[in-house]
């Protein structure tokens, strides 16, 4: 169910960088769900070769230190309401204009849409926008990397705009590089999904075919939850897709939109599931 928050934005009840390893579709990746025990970011990001590449994109410091947590401790969100229609956030040409995000591909504005400002995302010329959280630890500005975490927006388009296969609205969890991380997708071939990308391979952990695809002109709203080794996607304010996998323990968390050009974006924030 849609509603409007006090502030009158909507809310439900209940230059792209490196080798270009994200772009493309999901990728074909591998059936099934893993039951390993091993658990990567606590520590060191990854022992994978291609992960520790110059060019591979990291939203941490190389040999920087990080500091553990959960958004209750570490909160963060985009204040888009507070900005002046026209304001440049961020662009994948120049991620030094924000201290507590990048993004990646694309650029991310401040524009007026239905009595509001939001955000506005523009896309790479091949239809490809990306941006990440980057949280920080106040009391001595080291970077965080969260645990248990949530990731959720709102969103509103007027429809798909280019060519990239398998275009939808996805949220990362857990993200160390841009070949190791989560993702859950909502996509325009109505597949919901839950993926992750371990040393640059997908592997489908849960893919749901059928499902209502996002509809343009209308608000809708994606939340990506990772608590312990349980993984949930919720589309609308209904659990979409639900699996578990003990890969990732701790990362960032992001979003990637595909094809929908000129989108909105409002209520952006990671929060302690």
């Amino acid at each position: 169910m849609v509603g409007e928050s006090p502030s009158g934005g909507p809310y439900y009840g209940g230059a792209p960088v490196g080798s270009g390893g994200e772009e493309g579709d999901d990728g074909a990746g591998l059936d099934g769900s893993a039951s390993g025990s091993v658990r990567t970011g606590l520590t060191a990001p990854t022992d994978c070769a291609a992960s520790n590449e110059a060019s591979t994109y990291w939203p941490y410091a190389r040999n920087g230190m990080q500091v553990l947590g959960t958004p209750a401790d570490f909160p963060w969100s985009v204040g888009f309401h507070s900005l002046s229609s026209g304001h440049v956030i961020e662009c994948g040409s120049d991620k030094a204009m924000r201290s507590d995000l990048d993004v990646t591909a694309g650029c991310l504005d401040a524009q007026a849409f239905q009595s509001m400002t939001r955000g506005q995302i523009h896309g790479t010329t091949d239809g490809y926008y990306r941006s990440f959280a980057l949280p920080d630890d106040a009391a001595d500005g080291e970077a965080v990397k969260w645990t248990d975490q949530g990731g959720e927006y709102d969103f509103y388009f007027t429809g798909w705009t280019g060519n990239v296969s398998n275009p939808g609205f996805k949220v990362f969890a857990r993200y160390l590089t841009e070949y190791d991380l989560y993702v859950a997708s909502w996509r325009q071939d109505g597949v919901v999904q839950i993926q992750k990308k371990e040393c640059g391979v997908y592997t489908i952990l849960k893919r749901i075919p059928n499902y209502p695809a996002p509809t343009p002109n209308q608000w809708h709203h994606i939340r990506f939850e990772a608590v312990g080794n349980d993984l949930r996607l919720y589309t609308d304010g209904q659990l979409a897709v639900e699996t578990t996998d003990d890969t990732f323990a701790a990362g960032t968390s992001g979003i990637r939109i595909d094809d929908a050009e000129g989108a909105y974006l409002d209520n952006w924030h990671v929060f302690a599931p």
